[in-house]
């Protein structure tokens, strides 16, 4: 079976990893001879660590909730953190998740989840800076924002996506471009480069983010 009807097939059996589908992509992206393409897979497989290289499939909006005491032992638990209470040139921040980690780290988020969402704390530093005016009389002791999990889902499912329209389409340009020797150009760069524009690159949104951990 030839490489990219191999692609194919793993692209469409959801039971197949994705990390095991994104390292045929990568011997493809090689005997391509598409940089763009090897650094996108690198990226799926290792995580983003450029601001500017993440795609519009790994930006979430998410909402915010939070832990509060007040006084004479009274709180609340799982309470809703409106952004209006938010300074507002931080409200983007605390409103938009950047899903940095790598797809085999995805994919197990996804597979050990049961709450239908998980959690990204806030820097304590901020929740210090702002946890007295959010609610009267109470003061903030935690917060996190809210991921759904079927965010994440789909965007596994965008990713197995673009890869089966990548090669359907350099399928038809050549057949026999996923068994190419080295050195050669199965198909012409330019097109290759076209095709990557057109299904995997997409709207990618040039973004601000610091490190994050799911919980």
């Amino acid at each position: 079976m030839s490489l990219l009807r191999e692609i194919q097939n793993s692209a469409i059996d959801s039971n197949q990893d994705l990390a095991g589908l994104l390292r045929k992509c990568k011997v493809l992206a090689a005997r391509l001879g598409s940089t763009d393409f090897k650094e996108w897979v690198e990226n799926e497989l290792s995580g983003y660590k450029t601001a500017e290289d993440f795609p519009d499939y790994r930006i979430f909006s998410v909402h915010s909730k939070g832990h509060f005491s007040g006084a004479f032992g009274s709180g609340l638990k799982n309470a809703d953190i409106p952004m209006s209470c938010i300074p507002e040139e931080f409200r983007e921040t605390f409103s938009t998740s950047y899903l940095s980690e790598p797809v085999a780290s995805i994919e197990m988020l996804v597979a050990n989840n049961d709450s239908g969402t998980l959690q990204e704390p806030w820097n304590p530093d901020f929740v210090a800076l702002v946890g007295r005016n959010i609610y009267q009389n109470m003061n903030c002791m935690q917060a996190w924002k809210v991921i759904p999990i079927n965010g994440l889902v789909a965007a596994l499912d965008e990713i197995r996506n673009r890869i089966l329209n990548f090669v359907l389409e350099i399928e038809a340009e050549d057949p026999s471009a996923g068994e190419a020797e080295p050195n050669s150009t199965p198909v012409a760069p330019e097109k290759v480069q076209q095709i990557f524009n057109t299904y995997i690159s997409g709207d990618v949104q040039n973004v601000a983010t610091g490190s994050h951990s799911f919980e």
